[in-house]
């Protein structure tokens, strides 16, 4: 069958990575950066192989299965996931509530950062800290193409491929949500725990909201704004509220 195919040629691209311990986007990131000691070009490869692992890969796979109709329109595989996870689907105004609500708890961490900086509490060691971060303009710009490579490639993979493949394969929706959840927590391991256990929730609203909305665009969007908000927003914010020495 060639669902199942696809499904073991996916988890199989993941689990090599993670046996070997170095993915097939870190191939492609390592060998477009070259000799090259260029932070911008080394976030510009993770970019690049981002979007060739996550992306490519499941567009070819949607080609080959000959749904390309589920870049637009929530699968019914995804939808009957929903009514038996009691997902019920969201309403236009509520979709723009939630909008509203994002925004606004982006406003509220970009204030958390500041007085966080300046009281000093931010290096505590706890939480990953990406090498992707932008410590100037010209990272800034290869952050932001790396978190929509992220945004899209990831989104595109976990949240519809994998549960597809899976729903397919085992005539389970809901099967298929669990085991895209799982690999894309566990995507994320390099993170520490706490990392992946900040993934694994975000992954879990991000799930829920395209089962919801059946938008995939909006996950992709939402997606994006959280990594560009690490690699770009809150290293900026952090720089310009942390004291400054005196002269």
């Amino acid at each position: 069958m060639l669902a199942a195919a696809l499904l073991l040629a996916a988890l199989g691209l993941l689990a090599h990575g993670w046996s070997t311990k170095r993915s097939a986007a870190a191939r492609i990131a390592w060998a477009f950066r070259g000799s090259s000691a260029s932070r911008p070009r080394a976030t510009l490869g993770w970019a690049l192989g981002i979007a060739l692992m996550y992306g490519a890969t499941t567009l070819a796979a949607l080609a080959l299965l000959g749904r390309f109709d589920a870049l637009t329109v929530l699968p019914v595989e995804l939808r009957a996931a929903a009514t038996h996870l009691g997902v019920a689907p969201l309403r236009i105004d509520a979709v723009a509530e939630i909008a509203w609500s994002i925004g606004g708890g982006f406003v509220l961490g970009a204030i958390a950062v500041i007085v966080m900086a300046r009281r000093g509490w931010l290096r505590l060691g706890l939480m990953y800290r990406s090498p992707a971060v932008a410590t100037n303009r010209r990272e800034a710009g290869a952050a932001v193409l790396l978190a929509t490579a992220a945004g899209v490639g990831e989104e595109l993979f976990f949240r519809l491929l994998i549960p597809l493949l899976v729903a397919i394969v085992s005539g389970s929706g809901v099967a298929g949500c669990a085991v895209g959840w799982a690999t894309f927590a566990l995507a994320h391991r390099y993170q520490g725990a706490l990392g992946m256990a900040a993934v694994a929730i975000v992954g879990a609203v991000l799930a829920w909201l395209y089962l919801a909305t059946g938008l995939l665009w909006l996950v992709i969007l939402l997606h994006t704004l959280v990594d560009a908000n690490a690699l770009v927003l809150r290293p900026w914010l952090e720089k310009l509220a942390r004291p400054r020495p005196a002269q």
